[in-house]
C-alpha cells in the first residue's frame, strides 16, 4: 500500500528512498552545470540519453509479468526507479524525465557504491524496494578482454550499461569506445555482457 496520496511507491519503498536521499544528501557535491561538461562528457551524456530513452521504451512495450514473472508480487510503479550514472549522465536525466519525482531519484556511481559499502544501510539486493538502470564510463580496460595493444593516439572508455528490474531479470554490457579529442566512436559492441 501507498504511504501516501502524491505517490504509488509502497510505504516500505518510500522508507528505503528516504535513507537512500538521506545518506546521499550527506556527501554529495554540487554537479557541474551542463555548459561545463566536457566535450568528451557532453558524448557521454547524448549516448547515456539515448539509452535511457530506450529503457523507457523497453518498459512501455516490452515489460509485463508474462515476461517477468518476478513483478507480480513487486511491480515497478510500486518500487523507486534508480539510475546510476556519471556527472554527464544526470545532465541526461535532467533532460529527459522528472527527476524531482518520488518515484525516481538519480545517483552518481561513487554515491552508489558507498551507498552500498556502508554497514548501517540496505542494499535492497532482492529488488524489493528498486529497480535500476546503469550507464557509467571509466578508463579501467578490464584484463580478461582479449584484445591487440590499443592505439595511444586515443583515450579508450569503458561504457557499462544495463538494468535490473527483480532479482533474475536484466541485462547489462561493456562496450570499448575511442576518443581523439574531436570524434568519439564506438571500437567494440559488447566484449562482455550478462542477462537474466
Amino acid at each position: 500500500m501507498a504511504e501516501n496520496d502524491d505517490t504509488p511507491l509502497r510505504e516500505e519503498a518510500s522508507r528505503w528512498r528516504e535513507q537512500l536521499v538521506e545518506f546521499v544528501d550527506q556527501i554529495r557535491s554540487p554537479l557541474p552545470e551542463r555548459a561545463q561538461l566536457s566535450p568528451l562528457q557532453q558524448e557521454h551524456r547524448k549516448i547515456t540519453g539515448g539509452l535511457l530513452v530506450q529503457f523507457f521504451e523497453f518498459l512501455q512495450e516490452t515489460v509485463d509479468e508474462e515476461l517477468y514473472p518476478q513483478l507480480e508480487d513487486h511491480p515497478l510503479e510500486e518500487r523507486l526507479f534508480l539510475m546510476i550514472s556519471d556527472e554527464a549522465g544526470m545532465h541526461a536525466a535532467d533532460e529527459l524525465m522528472d527527476t524531482d519525482s518520488e518515484q525516481a531519484f538519480c545517483i552518481l556511481k561513487q554515491e552508489w557504491r558507498a551507498f552500498l559499502e556502508s554497514p548501517n544501510t540496505d542494499d535492497d539486493e532482492a529488488f524489493v524496494h528498486h529497480y535500476q538502470f546503469w550507464s557509467v564510463w571509466h578508463q579501467n580496460i578490464p584484463a580478461e578482454w582479449d584484445m591487440p595493444a590499443l592505439d595511444p593516439e586515443y583515450d579508450w572508455w569503458v561504457h557499462e550499461e544495463g538494468f535490473a528490474l527483480a532479482d533474475r531479470a536484466g541485462r547489462g554490457a561493456q562496450h570499448l569506445w575511442r576518443w581523439d579529442g574531436d570524434e568519439f566512436e564506438l571500437f567494440e559492441e559488447e566484449l562482455s555482457s550478462w542477462s537474466s
